[in-house]
């Protein structure tokens, strides 16, 4: 029997690229349909409602269907919105289409951490850092492919959807493990609400520092182009720390990965806090943010995978509220600097990465330590 993991983390790489291909497309789409800017703007909005929908659903479908099949009508699904990308001519029918992608790319986000978990059980550790390191890939080259043009960029990303569907057809599927191990619990409504707590605040941090670090290094006396290549570090750092975690998860418990990643995040804010915008400050903050944030999503799902027994329906938890943070937190933190100033930003950052450190504390107390 072939082994699923080199689909999942391949085809992880493709719903990165579907997901994150919006951003340098956004001018193009804009000339296009004649929009404003808040008004194409609003298609991350449609993106991420799309996410959030898709996720509800996605581990309940999973819980009754083979895993596979599941993944790859996720993939064709993706495929048919990226290939009808050149034929909206309308903001409407944009809209549409971005809430389809992310519906889609969220039943094989759901689907593809589940299947890996059930296949890999206490040892997902690593492969679960790489699944999400082909993630960051995707998001990395989206901008080049793209830069051929947004049209072409979407009918690849179609046709690639469809290899990815008919790979996943070729390969049998894991199923959900019938029982449950020595040193798992049961999966409570209230350890699922306290692990879904830190997801929606993590990717506030995440998402947040990302979405508005440019606008804050440019308030504080930063040129366009140092920005731009601040927010370009910031990724690098998060992709490299992404790989650096995947090595490091086959050597250090989850737990003892959580607690110093944690730790750093909140360390970076404070010397984003303490630097007030100064340079040296902001870099060492911004570098260190990427690297601290990058495995915690990853080592978070590895970790709760040791503790208790997971189905895709428990999974649907975490991602639901993941999307739920990248809608709301971007939103709320670009209201707080109208309202309060550019200067609340690093301060918003850390209280963030404070309740993250205190809802992962929280759930490791109540699973036991």
């Amino acid at each position: 029997m072939r082994r699923p993991t080199p689909l999942y983390l391949v085809s992880f790489a493709v719903t990165g690229f579907a997901l994150t291909m919006i951003g340098p497309s956004l001018s193009t789409l804009r000339e296009r349909t004649g929009s404003s800017i808040s008004e194409i703007g609003s298609l991350f909005l449609a993106l991420q409602l799309g996410f959030i929908i898709g996720s509800v659903v996605a581990g309940r479908i999973l819980d009754r269907f083979d895993g596979h099949r599941v993944y790859a009508t996720g993939f064709i699904l993706v495929a048919g919105a990226l290939m009808v990308v050149p034929m909206a001519a309308s903001l409407t029918a944009l809209w549409f289409v971005m809430v389809a992608i992310g519906m889609a790319s969220s039943l094989s986000d759901v689907t593809a951490n589940t299947l890996l978990m059930w296949h890999l059980g206490e040892h997902v550790g690593r492969a679960m850092n790489l699944l999400h390191f082909s993630f960051g890939v995707g998001a990395l080259v989206a901008p080049v492919i793209v830069a051929f043009g947004v049209d072409a960029a979407a009918r690849l990303g179609g046709v690639v959807a469809l290899v990815m569907a008919v790979w996943a057809l070729g390969v049998s599927s894991p199923i959900a493990p019938q029982v449950r191990r020595d040193d798992q619990s049961t999966a409570t409504r209230r350890v699922l609400g306290i692990a879904a707590v830190f997801f929606f605040v993590y990717v506030g941090v995440e998402i947040g520092f990302a979405g508005w670090i440019h606008t804050y290094a440019g308030e504080v006396g930063f040129s366009s182009r140092g920005a731009t290549l601040m927010t370009t570090g910031f990724w690098i750092s998060f992709t490299g720390g992404r790989l650096m975690s995947a090595w490091v998860s086959g050597r250090i418990r989850p737990k003892v990965v959580m607690v110093a990643s944690g730790t750093a995040t909140v360390l970076a804010a404070v010397i984003l806090v303490v630097s007030q915008g100064g340079a040296t400050g902001l870099w060492i903050g911004a570098v260190m943010m990427g690297l601290a944030t990058a495995p915690q999503f990853p080592v978070m799902i590895a970790y709760l995978e040791r503790r208790i027994q997971l189905s895709g329906s428990d999974t649907s938890w975490f991602m639901t509220a993941a999307g739920m943070g990248g809608l709301a937190f971007p939103y709320f933190i670009g209201q707080m600097i109208d309202a309060a100033g550019t200067a609340i930003f690093p301060w918003i950052v850390l209280g963030l990465a404070v309740v993250a450190m205190a809802a992962f504390t929280r759930a490791n107390a109540v699973l036991g330590g």
